[in-house]
């Protein structure tokens, strides 16, 4: 592709961006301005400047807007570029490096649930009350500290009260268990490979000079591990192009520092930095109203959307009586959109908090409207999903206990507490893993001989299917587990809806399976030739960590006919025609705990409303309610003072008709209530 076709159609921002000098390049990219072409369109820039694309690295937040992109920039270049998650570009290299740290290449990833069993029994074992100190904290606290490159000693040095003290123990014990398992979690993936860089600089620098030119998507979002990756990987050619908005850093709350992106001209002070401003997906009136709400905050980057789209209409504000009010409105006027033409995929309802979706999903399903709640039960966090999966990690990783803890007596075989703690015992005494204690489950005592028959049924076809995985594709693992367990048999055995919905759900698992199957490559061409993995193992463990780095955004899709639901915190990236923000009051939307002394977390609240905003297209609907029942309490909250700081000619009259009460109820308008109410906040 020659360099006319990859600058065409893009505005004169968007080509600076593109054809910037080979140095440190920060894109001031606001909502809707086309950031994901800058970032396809510059790395097919490089390649046309004669750039290797085996030396370009492209990393974005989801594996959704790593695909787009892969996607992209294939149509681009038809080359490969490495175009990926930080986590799985982390897990890439230690699969290849990771042994000089200690770690095995074939590693199980630990989710959250994984990670909160985990804990549990450090607890136990710590005789920590979990009535006292919340075992969902402690794994909080962990991944946090994570975030910030702290160590279990580190941490332990800056405990200074009893629950942190508890954390303290908790953490040690848990990095133990994590590294005799083979195991690493989420945050481990980036920490480690931190550590590694910084322990062996030859690694670090074979890296670096495989990625010679780096691009990083969503730079706001970034934390100080990955901060500190980047610093790393980047140092020596310092070809480092990072896009991003400070307008739109909204995940404080796992770990994100804004102050990364603030800083970058303080970390490169030869970088250059662009902005673009023009906005391709909203209406005037939307942007004029996001622009006024965003000017509020002092941690930014000075910028102002604009756009050549319509004038548009102006948003409807509600002023509900109560939250059945409130959804009753949103879902009239669902179905007025749907009377006009408008299918429910262009629609969406985000709120700040998922409790807020009871009521609105009450009143969806009495007028039988479809809908789908994005951030809900994860796909692959199923009872009957994480029972599968466990016993495919369990057969790619040996070591990994969690995953054999969860299905030895799963389906049941008659294997109790009494034996679980028996083998556990004989492991310990003979410096086994729990895997390898089944081998030699014969001379274990405590257990009885029924549950040793089937406890060496169970290890004599993990055996198997561990041999012969190399030659079975996921699927038939799955068939063969399935029909050799029992799992689904007991399933259909119990005839209720619960089973019924836990098979549908299986044969969803065999859906996403067979996909993968259907797209999936070696990774050999991604990877330096120093390392490959080994083929026989390699389809297996790509799939196990393609489902351990995927968020539940990830398998959202706009194309079925759907209403979806969300949280706010799940909006960035998406935009829809008709956009409904549920719940502007005080304390809920900013919420409660967000109107302390701390200024940072009222920012963060409203770059999180102006997000939401910058998510339509062509109509914005705000509510609020006079009265909300929230958590057992009825609530009177007074209205958001964000609302409050959008221009009032934005917004057409407040309305404040209760849509419960039938119009041919009345003889004469007049009989309402003054539809009009000026918002106030004092």
């Amino acid at each position: 592709m020659n360099e006319t076709s990859i600058l065409q159609g893009l505005n004169d921002a968007q080509r600076q961006a593109v054809t910037a000098e080979f140095k440190p390049l920060l894109v001031i990219a606001g909502a809707g301005s086309g950031k994901t072409r800058i970032l396809t369109r510059r790395i097919a820039y490089l390649i046309s400047q004669n750039v290797p694309s085996f030396h370009l690295l492209g990393i974005t937040f989801t594996n959704k807007a790593a695909g787009e992109m892969r996607k992209r920039v294939d149509a681009l270049v038809k080359q490969f570029v490495w175009v990926s998650t930080f986590h799985s570009t982390c897990m890439q290299i230690l699969r290849h490096d990771g042994e000089v740290i200690g770690l095995k290449r074939h590693f199980s990833i630990y989710d959250e649930t994984d990670q909160l069993v985990l804990i549990k029994e450090c607890m136990k074992e710590l005789s920590i009350n979990d009535r006292q100190v919340n075992p969902k904290a402690i794994r909080e606290i962990i991944q946090r500290a994570k975030d910030q490159l702290t160590d279990p000693v580190q941490f332990q040095l800056s405990a200074h009260d009893y629950f942190e003290e508890m954390v303290s123990k908790a953490y040690q014990l848990y990095e133990q268990k994590l590294s005799f398992m083979n195991g690493c979690d989420f945050g481990d993936l980036i920490l480690k490979v931190v550590r590694l860089f910084e322990k062996d600089n030859v690694v670090l620098e074979r890296w670096q000079d495989r990625f010679r030119h780096v691009l990083i998507d969503e730079y706001q979002d970034t934390n100080h591990a990955q901060y500190r990756l980047i610093q790393l990987i980047a140092s020596r050619y310092r070809q480092l192009t990072v896009v991003g908005d400070p307008d739109q850093s909204i995940y404080a709350w796992r770990g994100a520092d804004i102050k990364n992106i603030l800083r970058f001209e303080e970390d490169y002070p030869d970088c250059q930095i662009l902005k673009l401003e023009q906005n391709y997906r909203s209406t005037k009136v939307i942007l004029e109203a996001a622009n006024h709400l965003i000017q509020h905050n002092y941690q930014r980057k000075p910028k102002q959307l604009w756009t050549e789209n319509d004038e548009g209409e102006q948003i409807a504000l509600y002023e509900a009586s109560d939250e059945k009010d409130e959804a009753g409105y949103v879902v009239k006027k669902i179905k007025e959109y749907q009377r006009q033409g408008f299918p429910l995929t262009d629609m969406v309802i985000f709120y700040r908090v998922h409790s807020q979706s009871r009521v609105l999903e009450d009143e969806l399903r009495r007028h039988k409207i479809n809908y789908k709640i994005v951030g809900g039960i994860r796909f692959y966090d199923r009872r009957e999903i994480k029972d599968l999966v466990a016993y495919l990690k369990f057969i790619a990783s040996p070591d990994d206990e969690v995953s054999l803890k969860r299905i030895l007596n799963v389906p049941s075989r008659g294997v109790g507490k009494k034996a679980f703690e028996a083998i556990a015992e004989y492991a310990a005494q003979h410096q086994k893993t729990l895997g390898g204690a089944l081998g030699g489950i014969e001379q274990v005592t405590g257990v009885s001989s029924k549950s040793k028959k089937a406890i060496r049924i169970f290890y004599e076809l993990i055996t198997w299917l561990r041999a012969n995985h190399a030659h079975l594709n996921i699927t038939e693992l799955l068939e063969k587990i399935l029909h050799e367990t029992g799992y689904l048999n007991e399933l259909e055995g119990e005839k209720t809806m619960e089973s019924r919905v836990r098979i549908e759900n299986i044969k969803e698992f065999f859906s996403a399976v067979q996909e993968f199957e259907e797209t999936w490559e070696p990774f050999l061409d991604e990877l330096p030739s120093h390392a490959q993995p080994a083929p026989s193992t390699s389809m297996l463990q790509n799939f196990l960590e393609s489902i351990s780095l995927q968020s539940d955004i990830d398998r959202w899709s706009q194309d079925s006919e759907q209403l979806t639901l969300m949280t706010l915190h799940s909006a960035k990236g998406l935009e829809f025609p008709i956009v409904f923000m549920a719940g502007l009051e005080e304390e809920i939307f900013p919420h409660v705990n967000a109107l302390g002394e701390a200024d940072g977390e009222l920012e963060e609240e409203r770059r999180l409303c102006y997000v939401g905003m910058t998510r339509a297209k062509r109509k914005l609907h705000m509510t609020y309610a006079n009265s909300r029942r929230l958590y057992g309490f009825r609530n009177h909250n007074l209205p958001s003072r964000f609302l409050n700081e959008i221009p009032q000619n934005s917004f057409e009259a407040p309305d404040r008709f209760d849509f419960r009460v039938e119009l041919d109820e009345f003889d004469d308008f007049d009989e309402l209530d003054d539809p009009k109410r000026r918002i106030l906040y004092d």
